[in-house]
C-alpha cells in the first residue's frame, strides 16, 4: 500500500495500459498536468493502430485519441535497437505475452524508465529484469494522483464510467486503489495533526 505514495513520472507504456489511460480523458489530462510522460515502442504502435480490435466505435475512438496525442507530440513511439530485440527474444520464451509488452519491458530497462502495464503476466515477467518500484499501472496512477490531491475520491466514478464507455474494465483494481489512497491520506493527516500538537 505504501508504494502508492510515490510515482515515477517517466513511463514506457504497453498496449493495454495505453488504451486504459486514453479511455479516460479526465485521467489522461490530470496525469499530463503533473508531468507524467508516456512513450512506447513501434511494436506497441503496430498493436494499437494496425493489429488490435475490430472496427467498433470504441476501438475507433481510442485510435482517434491516440493519433491526436501522437500528433500533439505527447506520446512517442521509439525504435528499439538490436540489443533490445535480443532481450525481447530472451524474454519471449518465458511467458506468453505480446511483442508490445515484451518490447516495452526491454525499452524501460534500457532507458531507466518505469514499465507501465495493466497486464498481470507482463508485470510478473518485468519483475525479473526491472526493479519492483519501477513497475506501475493505471490503478497506481489513480491512487497517487488522489494522494497528491490532483484528483479526488469522488472522481473514481467518473474514471470508471469513462473506462466502461470504451469497454475498458479495471474493477476492482481502481476501487481498491482509491480506497488505499484514502487510507494513506488519512494517515498522513493524522501524522500532521500529531506533529502540530507536539510543536
Amino acid at each position: 500500500m505504501n508504494s502508492y505514495s510515490t510515482f515515477k513520472l517517466l513511463n514506457v507504456v504497453d498496449t493495454c495500459a495505453l488504451w486504459n489511460v486514453l479511455a479516460s480523458l479526465f485521467l489522461y489530462r490530470n496525469s499530463k498536468a503533473v508531468g507524467m510522460s508516456m512513450s512506447s515502442t513501434q511494436f506497441v504502435r503496430y498493436e494499437c493502430l494496425h493489429k488490435r480490435g475490430a472496427n467498433s466505435p470504441e476501438w475507433n475512438e481510442l485510435r482517434k485519441r491516440l493519433r491526436e496525442r501522437v500528433a500533439a507530440g505527447e506520446i512517442m513511439f521509439c525504435d528499439i535497437e538490436l540489443e533490445d530485440l535480443q532481450e525481447v527474444a530472451s524474454l519471449e520464451g518465458r511467458l506468453a505475452i505480446s511483442k508490445g509488452e515484451l518490447s516495452s519491458i526491454a525499452w524501460a530497462k534500457r532507458t531507466g524508465q518505469s514499465f507501465f502495464s495493466d497486464d498481470q503476466k507482463a508485470k510478473r515477467l518485468a519483475e525479473s529484469v526491472i526493479d519492483h518500484e519501477s513497475i506501475q499501472d493505471t490503478p497506481h496512477l489513480c491512487a497517487w494522483l488522489c494522494i497528491q490531491g490532483t484528483i479526488h475520491e469522488h472522481d473514481e466514478g467518473r474514471i470508471r464510467a469513462d473506462l466502461r464507455s470504451l469497454n475498458r474494465f479495471l474493477d476492482p483494481h481502481i476501487s481498491n486503489a482509491f480506497r488505499s489512497a484514502l487510507e494513506i491520506r488519512l494517515m498522513n493527516d493524522m501524522r500532521r495533526r500529531s506533529g502540530q500538537l507536539t510543536e
